[in-house]
């Protein structure tokens, strides 16, 4: 169990780490409660409980356990549902399931967060604010507005006590975190530094101006492309809480299930999208990481808007690189250069059986040779492929991952615009096109100058640094220095296990020593008798907490 009590904000935090180990006891996640140090009552629970953990499948327990926590844990999971690599595929499909919906906040509340952020009264700054809200996820409520200009908009505003609320939950998500490490199933995938990352990650998310400015970066990007629209934001009527953008006139992607679009319509619009974003991830590096319905408007004329900005991908031009070749040897199906792209990228976390590898990549895209090219659903060769690098221990650096997820969620969009349409058969032209752009003399130029340019600079500094390396070793001051991952870890147990030996010594100390003073012949009722008694009652004592800390 972790020493939880060593610090004030842990005692800050203890009613939310109250609620969290009573809400995870009743899902049936005990072990994990009482790595909290949960209270009596969320141990009463286990037990009442007990049949109906049973009776559902922990990974729909784990979706259930995420929504009641709020939102800084349907965010968490969110993000777990995103990455294949770390958990397995039912997981995955069960936390897909999690909705960021939530019961609107008052419009009172809303507004007091404007004049708040502006410091003037909301009216002095638009002329109409619509008080039932277009859309309330966990983290912000979108309203329509008019500015005192007349012009449409959009307001983002950000809810009340999120920032303390998400400082509670990463404090209790580090702990958690620290308590997994010791499970030998899951501190292959470092949850320490899954968490670091989500932190990271949420941060951004709670900061408009990251949003904004991510916004700003796709619609220069996109700004020649005439089918896609990003709305324009007003800096004057934008604050790190509140994000005013134009409104984009047309109905939600999302709608479409309802009221599907003609075919050839139907058609265009996936096309459209689909080459939007596939010029982000390859031409761009910064792409819209959330396609999925509700973040796309259709508007007039067939053109498509794009919404929401707070999750967005990078890539570099060498990772760029690096995605294209996988991409196209999952299109050419051919699991050798798969094969090798995994293992040139990939970090397995326990010994790879090489064979295997090439095998179960063979296994994994051979159910899609012989298919044509509009037959074969990407999303599911992504899955594929993910379930089987995941069963290797093998760890994909996270931007492919997501790249990986974006094309698993843009097929389910395309099908959506267009149900006889698959992604392939609209990506293969762009990338036919790429791999011209690729091998052209211009593009083999310019590689050519940035090698021979490194390669020259290598060769100039060679000499300095061989004197260099020379005079430190003829001065004995050369030194080979090696570094031990995790040290302060294995540091941490290594003070646990001290602790518990001492405290174990102690016991035995007490015990034995109570033992000769009740045992000794010094006549009925003496004073040694009730030494001896309250010995053995600390010892005890001493022991159930020694054992209830195991």
């Amino acid at each position: 169990m972790l020493p939880m009590w060593r610090s004030l904000r842990t005692l800050r935090s203890i009613p939310r780490i109250k609620d969290i180990a009573l809400i995870l006891g009743k899902h049936g996640f005990h072990q994990v409660s009482s790595a909290l140090q949960a209270p009596v009552t969320a141990r009463l629970r286990r037990f009442f409980h007990r049949e109906a953990s049973h009776v559902i499948q922990q990974p729909e327990r784990l979706r259930m356990v995420l929504e009641e926590l709020g939102p800084t844990f349907i965010k968490f999971g969110q993000l777990l549902g995103t990455r294949p690599d770390i958990i397995p595929p039912e997981y995955i499909t069960e936390l897909q399931k999690l909705q960021d919906e939530v019961q609107p906040a008052p419009f009172t509340e809303i507004r007091s967060t404007l004049e708040a952020e502006f410091g003037a009264d909301a009216d002095r700054l638009f002329r109409q604010i619509h008080p039932v809200p277009l859309a309330s996820a966990s983290i912000a409520q979108v309203h329509r507005a008019t500015t005192v200009n007349g012009e449409e908009v959009v307001l983002k505003v950000q809810k009340r006590g999120l920032h303390r609320l998400v400082r509670q939950d990463f404090h209790v998500l580090r702990l958690l975190a620290e308590f997994l490490v010791g499970w030998p199933g899951v501190r292959l995938f470092d949850p320490e530094g899954i968490v670091r990352v989500f932190e990271r990650s949420l941060q951004r998310e709670l900061n408009f101006d990251y949003e904004r400015q991510n916004l700003l970066r796709i619609k220069a990007d996109l700004a020649s492309d005439s089918n896609v629209c990003v709305p324009r934001v007003f800096p004057e009527l934008s604050t790190l809480r509140v994000l005013t953008l134009e409104y984009l006139e047309g109905e939600k992607l999302s709608h479409l299930r309802l009221h599907p679009l003609e075919l050839e319509v139907g058609a265009k619009l996936a096309s459209n999208i689909a080459l939007c974003l596939l010029k982000q991830i390859f031409e761009h590096g910064v792409y819209h990481a959330d396609p999925h319905p509700g973040n796309f408007i259709v508007m007039a004329g067939g053109r498509v808007g794009l919404i929401d900005f707070g999750n967005v991908g990078r890539l570099t031009p060498e990772m760029a690189d690096d995605l294209f070749q996988l991409l196209h040897a999952l299109i050419r199906r051919n699991y050798r250069d798969v094969a090798r792209w995994i293992l040139k990228h990939g970090k397995p976390l326990q010994e790879t059986d090489v064979s295997m590898l090439s095998i179960d990549v063979m296994d994994a895209i051979d159910p899609y040779y012989g298919l044509k090219l509009e037959d074969i659903q990407i999303g599911g060769l992504f899955d594929s492929l993910f379930g089987m690098i995941f069963r290797h221990g093998i760890t994909i650096p996270s931007q492919y991952v997501l790249v990986g997820r974006t094309f698993v969620a843009l097929e389910g969009v395309v099908r959506l615009c267009s149900p006889s349409l698959e992604v392939l058969s609209v990506i293969q032209p762009y990338m036919v096109e790429l791999v011209k752009r690729r091998w052209s003399p211009e593009k083999i130029l310019r590689d050519l100058r940035v090698e021979a340019s490194d390669i020259f600079a290598a060769i100039r500094s060679y000499p300095e640094n061989l004197a260099e390396a020379l005079s430190n070793a003829a001065e004995g001051r050369l030194r080979v220095e090696a570094k031990v991952p995790d040290l302060s870890r294995i540091e941490r147990r290594l003070d646990q296990a001290s602790s518990r030996i001492q405290l174990a010594l102690l016991i035995c100390g007490l015990l034995v020593s109570s033992s000769i003073l009740l045992f000794k012949q010094t006549g009925q009722g003496s004073f040694q008798d009730v030494i001896g008694v309250l010995g053995f009652a600390a010892g005890l004592l001493l022991i159930g907490k020694l054992v209830f800390k195991s």
